[in-house]
């Protein structure tokens, strides 16, 4: 599925004392959530802020509070109430921004919920949501502030047990990664357990995770549902679970996604995380991914190998899907004139930002494909067709994890980016 964006480029940490805050002058070991309803159509958008929610140790970067690029489709913003000083900015997506672009909204209004962790401030801070469209305009959603002595906040719980699978180092020196099950009753206990270690072992095995194994965790939640089995709404199959993940999100039968994102977030309290893989118990093929939100991956069938590292490489990496002939639910996701943010596609609008630099100086641009056993099979190139569309929209590689079903096989523009992501928080 599609995801959105990040492009850590090594000049972001050559820029690192520039974008550093200090820590513990603004905030405490601690993370704050806020938790809101985000609200609209095709055409508009409004936010309505729910409720703060507090506890648990702040896992997240302390090296780059200061997001260098605002990718995502939301940044939210951290400021010092009495210097109006920038302390903290990170950005994201959700599965709003893809509502937009479908035929429904066009019809229909939606009130998804979302939320977003920030360090725990020390005193009053005022907090800025800002949404970018495709198109990059912005609108302003919610400008006010929080005081962590008199704004009412909710505790977080402690509920469920926490399995260790890999450990690299210390939270705050590494990513984070968290897996929660779902749809797995207590009858399969044993399953859970085996399921956990094996997704585990999919991600370890593939590159770069297991070439960069010392910055990276991976932790799972023991937490059972109701029943088993995953909710299939185009097969009348209802399934009460951890976190009432469904099939065919935004109508499209495959989407696996959770929409009890609240829920969600109140079950992986009991861990550090910086990313969430909710994994299905399911032998329907399915998943989804979005920047910096979460994503899923079904645990039975041929290929829940593949998807997870290609959803991790959206939920992670920001990158896009560079496959063009399946269905998919949005529309006009990469306008005319518009240069895409996501690092592994391009349409030739600005071009420099990209992968341009990593290119031969004897490879055309766009580059024409070759079959299979050519020698220039693997070129790093500017192959046209991704992003869902056959034309217009090009991509780095004939062959990727992100483009087709391929395990263990990122093309070098897509490695590259997760490895600056992993150091991102390794940092």
């Amino acid at each position: 599925m599609k995801k959105i964006f990040l492009t850590l480029l090594a000049s972001v940490f050559s820029l690192s004392a520039a974008f550093a805050q200090h820590f513990d002058d603004y905030f405490i070991d601690r993370t704050l959530r806020v938790n809101y309803f985000h609200i609209g159509d095709h055409q508009s958008e409004s936010m309505e802020i729910h409720h703060y929610t507090a506890g648990g140790v702040w896992s997240g970067t302390r090296s780059f509070l200061i997001e260098p690029n605002f990718y995502g489709d939301i940044a939210i913003e951290v400021f010092d109430s009495l210097t109006n000083k920038l302390i903290y900015s990170r950005s994201y997506s959700c599965l709003f921004t893809e509502y937009k672009t479908t035929e429904r909204a066009k019809t229909e209004v939606a009130r998804m919920e979302e939320c977003v962790n920030v360090p725990f401030p020390k005193k009053t801070v005022r907090l800025k949501f800002t949404s970018y469209d495709r198109k990059r305009n912005s609108e302003v959603l919610y400008d006010g502030y929080y005081n962590p002595r008199t704004t009412p906040t909710q505790p977080m719980k402690k509920e469920y047990k926490v399995m260790t699978l890999h450990k690299g180092n210390t939270p705050g020196k590494a990513i984070d990664i968290l897996f929660i099950p779902d749809g797995y009753a207590k009858k399969d206990k044993k399953v859970l357990k085996h399921d956990m270690k094996r997704f585990a072992s999919y991600v370890m095995n593939c590159s770069p995770y297991k070439d960069m194994a010392s910055k990276v965790n991976i932790r799972a939640i023991e937490g059972y549902s109701e029943q088993s089995g995953i909710t299939q709404p185009q097969n009348n199959i209802y399934v009460k679970t951890l976190l009432n993940c469904a099939y065919n999100a935004l109508d499209l039968d495959r989407y696996l996604m959770c929409l009890g994102v609240w829920n969600m977030h109140d079950v992986a309290d009991d861990a550090p995380y910086d990313a969430i893989v909710i994994i299905c118990n399911s032998e329907k093929y399915g998943g989804g991914g979005i920047y910096n939100f979460y994503c899923t991956v079904y645990n039975h069938g041929d290929y829940p190998d593949y998807v997870i590292v290609h959803e991790m490489g959206h939920l992670i990496g920001g990158l896009a899907d560079e496959y063009y002939t399946s269905d998919v639910s949005v529309q006009d996701f990469y306008p005319a004139g518009i240069e895409p943010v996501e690092p592994n596609v391009t349409t030739l609008v600005d071009f420099d930002s990209k992968w341009k630099s990593m290119l031969d100086k004897s490879t055309p641009v766009p580059t024409p494909e070759v079959k299979k056993d050519d020698p220039n099979f693997d070129r790093l190139g500017v192959y046209e067709g991704g992003g869902y569309v056959a034309k217009g929209v090009y991509r780095p590689a004939l062959h990727c994890t992100m483009h087709q079903i391929r395990y263990n096989d990122f093309c070098p523009v897509c490695h590259k980016v997760l490895e600056e992501v992993i150091d991102y928080y390794a940092k």
